[in-house]
């Protein structure tokens, strides 16, 4: 049984910049992420625990390419609430 995948205002804001910033470098490369992250909201809907056990309380991360999905549970959805590249100083704790 699958469960809605939704994003926060503030994910759907940076996975715009992700994607924005990717397609100055490479329009390819853009299209592969966004593509890349729909694969992950597909595994997220079947298997909601499917990342490992993230930073923050009741939270999960999922490993996207070069960008950590961090999402939770949130009633019988998963919420994705913040994306970030990995090497980002805060991707470990979205604030």
């Amino acid at each position: 049984m699958s469960v809605p995948v939704i994003r926060s205002a503030r994910a759907a804001a940076e996975i715009h910049e992700i994607a924005l910033f990717l397609a100055e470098q490479s329009p390819a490369a853009a299209r592969r992420f966004l593509a890349a992250l729909t694969d992950a909201q597909r595994q997220l809907a079947e298997f909601p625990n499917s990342g490992e056990r993230g930073v923050l309380p009741d939270t999960r991360r999922l490993v996207v390419g070069s960008y950590i999905v961090h999402y939770r549970r949130h009633g019988d959805a998963v919420e994705v609430f913040a994306v970030r590249h990995a090497h980002r100083r805060d991707s470990r704790e979205p604030r």
